[in-house]
């Protein structure tokens, strides 16, 4: 009886938690909510929106002690910068302050529409830098795209992302960081063959430990997930694994990047896959491939990942629903109480919602969202575990 009691609690107080808030302008298209921790009490919401002369940028500060949101304010951002949600403009920060903006430029040749450049500026005592490529060769034509930056142990930034082809697949994974003052240094390549345009997520950890999950190609065609670490704070990698065999065979870039959360014991992984007879998503302990979660069919997408200040972790993801005529994706937040799974709706019935993101705060969790052209966040302020 305690145990139920307990758990009805705990739902009712995790439904009231997750009241919604509208953070973009109401009059313009807004999309691609991504969330980067500037410090241990700030949290930065970063999102796009579309206006008539183009890609405006913005990020609005939480204060986890205040568990407040401050103004938001613009960033400089080129009017043509692409905003698929693959590939959409983040920001990271560096120890001493400084913050790096990476995003993509599309600029189609007649070799393929999907060339552009990767660029990123940088930020010191509110000035913006001018714009530059993070890769060293701007040939025109070549792809340099789906980037990722995360801040690394050492106080810099990381970044990582999808370069030029190399050979008869694909595209190569590449890496480089930051000095102190300064952007980003020669890349360095980590795996040759990757799938062509699917999300890059990376973690590092004070102990040297950093950590790279992707969709990989193989050379039966297979694009499944792919797996890089290192132990020494980036001296060196691993050669790339398969994280999970999936066995999926698809002669298309599936555009469904994976997502990983560092729980307080181990390492965790979120993907999609569409492999024949294992639809669905995948939620996964890395060190023994043990599987949390298991979510069937072709319904479920867009995977995220995150970790609280206790190590729990949990995932949201978009469910495709029907209601009589009205199809619409519905925003899911799954959450583990020791070994109990628990799902509850974030967004509301009817409203087509997507691209999920989600990001711990203290014992709990921010989540943004689109929602039918605006972003909403949602504060799960309690935690049980």
């Amino acid at each position: 009886m305690e145990k139920i009691i307990y758990s009805l609690f705990f739902l009712l107080i995790l439904r009231i938690s997750l009241a919604q808030t509208v953070v973009s302008n109401a009059s313009y298209e807004a999309l691609d909510p991504s969330f980067t921790q500037k410090n241990k009490n700030e949290i930065i919401l970063s999102w796009i929106e579309k206006r008539t002369d183009g890609v405006h940028f913005f990020r609005k500060t939480w204060k986890i002690d205040l568990q407040k949101w401050q103004e938001s304010e613009e960033l400089p951002i080129d009017r043509n910068a692409s905003t698929h949600a693959e590939g959409m403009p983040k920001l990271a920060y560096k120890k001493s302050g400084e913050c790096l903006l990476l995003y993509e430029i599309n600029k189609p040749s007649t070799k393929t529409r999907f060339s552009g450049d990767l660029m990123y500026a940088m930020e010191s005592q509110g000035k913006w830098s001018k714009a530059i490529t993070i890769h060293q060769d701007t040939t025109a034509g070549l792809s340099h795209s789906f980037g990722k930056i995360i801040p690394l142990t050492n106080g810099e930034v990381g970044a990582f992302w999808l370069d030029v082809k190399s050979g008869p697949k694909g595209r190569t994974l590449v890496h480089a960081v930051t000095s102190p003052t300064k952007g980003f240094g020669e890349m360095r390549i980590l795996d040759q063959q990757t799938c062509e345009c699917c999300r890059i997520d990376a973690l590092a950890d004070e102990k040297g430990g950093l950590a790279i999950v992707y969709r990989d190609l193989n050379n039966k065609g297979e694009r499944d997930m792919g797996f890089i670490q290192s132990t020494n704070f980036g001296k060196t990698f691993s050669k790339p694994v398969p994280l999970f065999e999936d066995h999926w065979e698809v002669n298309a870039c599936p555009h469904a990047g994976p997502s990983l959360a560092k729980s307080s014991k181990e390492l965790e992984a979120a993907w999609y896959t569409g492999a024949e007879g294992s639809k669905g998503i995948k939620w996964m302990k890395v060190g023994n491939k043990q599987m949390i979660l298991h979510l069937k069919g072709d319904k479920f997408r867009m995977p995220q990942l995150a970790s609280n200040s206790v190590g729990s972790t949990a995932l949201v993801y978009a469910e495709i629903k029907q209601k009589e005529d009205n199809y619409f994706k519905q925003i899911q937040l799954v959450t583990k109480i020791g070994s109990k799974i628990t799902t509850i709706s974030v967004s509301q019935d009817l409203i087509d919602c997507s691209n999920p993101a989600i990001i711990g705060n203290g014992k709990g969790y921010l989540i943004a969202y689109q929602a039918e052209g605006k972003i909403l966040v949602s504060s799960r302020t309690s935690d049980t575990e």
